[in-house]
């Protein structure tokens, strides 16, 4: 028998003077559709920091307001005022114009694919770049007013008041596609297009797909239906390759970087150095066990130099390009010592020192003041900090004392920085601090809407794994809860690499349908098990090889800690999760049968040989390299153990976690003669967004209430 440790209590108390029975109910088509909308909390958006401590961002009905570090607001710009002056551009209003940029005292302004530049007090607005309708990837330079973006599989440059460029030539055909997200989005790859410092290179990645076998995904909103391939490798199978273009504007002329080595390495993280002369890529070998910082010059594509390598007996994931000081040298993220530290190098890859250390993540850095550097750290199992890093000792100086979750803007001149806080107590403040940690400016105090609604307590306790690591818990109760009665408990999971579900906010990390859920009886749970994010190396990699595994002992943690609760009704569980989760949920019931009578798995992965090859491989290995992994993860083999209702769904058009899944899973539950429920949301990929939302946590919800008697 596991034993549980309670090690830490939290209960947070969500009401006002108010009784519950006089607030309003949190129904379903309010938690799924409105928690970032009229519920969530007040703050500033379009931020940007301007010259001479200003800065600006938008106020009531999109306004603009340009504001000093006094609070005032210099100038008020009404967007109904800034369309008028467009007219002359665009025939009509354009509505929602966003703050695209701020450079060179200039504000930048898009909308209705077109830019615009404005002095802050809203005087000599004009347009200054155009692009096509059906541009995508769209990627704006505002210190050398230009554009780049994608049109099908071609990369396009475009520079106020000249025409436009094309950067690469691919045919549709060629299966080659430019200036997009390469390696499925691994490898923090969000984009795939890459200005220099000052807009006279564009850097982009290119992606032949050409050998990648086709996944039969098809339209069905069409008579007939038509067929729609979706190019997808799977484990162990012929990926893409890839390789890393540079366009320089000033010659009109496109290069490859000149690189080494097998063909179905990974290019990640590229960058420019500051003076644009140099490119770097971190390029990870496809057992993604070695990287190889290189370097690159911009001007020709020739290789330089190697800078480092990192190996690791599991697998390095650099997900962060280098980060370039004023002086010339740079900043580099790694797990090397087993949390996320950031560490100094000079310019030609000779380590100066670890900047920081402990046993603790750096989540993020937000740039250089005197002598320092400004860093988000992980306070604790669910919260955060700020803090200046020495760049000679190290030593870290907190600027915040409070246990919250942080967003920042900093400011290099001003040395000043915007944060957005948030905690359990604190539903949304945002203001300035200075690099002492005082606060200079309070811009908004936020009021929690969710007071007004019928909310359960929040609990915190923090279990014990089976080897004695602290594992955080999240368990919601109704909002009615009477410690006499026995509920009913839905234990939702994720358990994927990475993944923290429980976090410092409003609702302790926790989605609105949860609180709706616990409304109509039942106890809601949550745990980050090993194999979650931002708690060093060896518990991120506790599952490899073996997904599932350890995941589960945590899970059942939960369960064991669950049973000890004298309110709970440990007969009557329901587990549910998506994606990760979904194979979380498919795997207790099929594997730990008896545990759970209910569960509902959305986007499940069934079989891991059938996922994409840049995730599987680095947590499993390949299916030749790890064969006893794979197949015991395989869930198809344990249908017959099923106890109680499973119900599966996915999106028809799922693109991330393929149908195939599910219905591989189908088939062997008909070829056992076990009764299994299924349900597909067509036009959906991987997962269910707007109102359909609303039908999906419904139909989840519902199943478990029919099933959970």
């Amino acid at each position: 028998m596991r034993t549980i440790t309670f090690v830490f209590f939290f209960l947070v108390l969500v009401q006002t003077a108010l009784s519950q029975t006089d607030k309003k109910e949190v129904d379903i088509t309010t938690a799924v559709m409105e928690q970032y909308r009229s519920l969530g909390p007040k703050t500033i958006s379009g931020f940007h920091w301007l010259p001479n401590q200003r800065f600006v961002h938008s106020g009531e009905n999109d306004d603009l307001l340009v504001r000093n570090m006094d609070g005032d607001t210099l100038h008020h710009l009404q967007l109904s005022a800034i369309n008028e002056g467009l007219n002359d551009y665009n025939g009509d209003t354009l509505p929602r114009l966003r703050i695209a940029e701020v450079a060179d005292g200039k504000v930048f302004l898009s909308g209705k694919r077109m830019f615009f530049s404005m002095n802050p007090d809203g005087s000599e607005l004009q347009q200054v770049l155009t692009y096509p309708e059906n541009a995508e990837n769209i990627t704006f330079h505002a210190s050398s007013i230009s554009v780049t973006y994608t049109v099908g599989p071609n990369v396009f440059y475009k520079s106020s008041g000249s025409p436009e460029r094309q950067v690469t030539n691919h045919t549709v055909e060629s299966e080659v596609s430019a200036g997009i997200a390469i390696h499925r989005s691994e490898f923090g790859i969000r984009n795939g297009l890459f200005w220099s410092e000052d807009g006279k290179m564009i850097g982009f990645y290119e992606m032949d797909e050409s050998d990648v076998t086709d996944y039969p995904l098809a339209d069905y909103s069409t008579i007939p239906g038509e067929p729609r391939p979706l190019k997808y490798p799977m484990a162990g199978q012929t990926s893409h390759t890839a390789r890393v273009g540079i366009y320089d504007t000033t010659r009109d002329t496109t290069y490859y970087l000149k690189t080494t080595g097998p063909k179905d390495q990974y290019y990640t993280n590229f960058t420019f150095s500051p003076d644009g002369k140099k490119a770097y890529i971190a390029i990870v070998n496809r057992g993604q066990d070695k990287m190889q910082l290189n370097a690159y010059n911009a001007g020709t594509g020739a290789f330089e130099k190697t800078l480092f390598t990192e190996e690791d007996e599991a697998y390095v994931e650099p997900e962060r390009p280098p980060i370039f000081l004023k002086d010339g040298r740079f900043l580099w993220f790694s797990e090397r010592d087993g949390f996320d530290h950031l560490y100094l190098y000079k310019a030609d890859g000779t380590m100066i020192s670890q900047v920081t250390s402990g046993n603790f993540d750096v989540l993020d850095y937000h740039g250089q003041v005197d002598g320092g550097i400004l860093v988000e750290v992980v306070e604790g199992l669910m919260s955060e900090a700020l803090a200046i890093a020495d760049l000679n000792t190290g030593k870290l100086r907190k600027l915040t004392k409070d246990e919250s979750s942080f967003s920042v803007s900093f400011d290099s001149e001003s040395k000043l920085f915007l944060v957005r806080e948030q905690s359990m107590t604190l539903a949304n403040d945002v203001y300035l601090m200075n690099v002492k940690g005082k606060k200079v400016l309070n811009l908004v105090e936020a009021d929690d809407p969710l007071t007004e609604y019928q909310m359960g307590d929040i609990e915190l306790p923090v279990l014990e794994a089976s080897e004695g690591t602290k594992l955080q818990g999240r368990l919601i109760k109704p909002h009615d809860f009477d410690p006499d009665m026995k509920y009913p408990v839905i234990v939702y999971v994720y358990g994927g690499p990475h993944a923290q579900m429980i976090t410092n906010n409003r609702t302790a990390g926790a989605p609105l349908w949860m609180f709706h859920a616990a409304n109509r009886g039942y106890v809601i749970f949550t745990v980050d098990g090993r194999g979650s994010g931002h708690r060093g190396l060896a518990f991120e990699q506790s599952p490899f090889r073996n997904l599932g595994d350890v995941e589960m002992e945590d899970q059942l943690a939960g369960v064991d800690y669950l049973k000890t609760l004298p309110y709970v009704d440990s007969t009557k569980m329901a587990v549910h999760g998506w994606s990760y989760g979904g194979f979380m949920t498919t795997s207790l019931m099929l594997r730990q049968p008896g545990v759970f009578g209910v569960g509902v798995a959305g986007g499940p992965v069934t079989d891991w040989s059938l996922y994409e090859i840049m995730y599987t491989e680095r947590y499993m290995d390949t299916p030749l390299e790890n064969p006893e992994g794979f197949e015991k993860a395989k869930l198809n083999q344990y249908v017959e153990n099923l106890q109680g209702d499973l119900l599966l769904i996915h999106g028809l058009d799922d693109n991330v976690v393929v149908p195939q899944h599910s219905y591989s899973l189908l088939e062997s539950f008909v070829d056992a003669g076990v009764q299994v429920d299924f349900f597909v949301y067509p036009g959906h990929p991987h997962n269910v967004r707007g109102k359909d939302r609303i039908h999906l946590m419904t139909k989840v919800l519902d199943y478990i209430d029919l099933h959970l008697e």
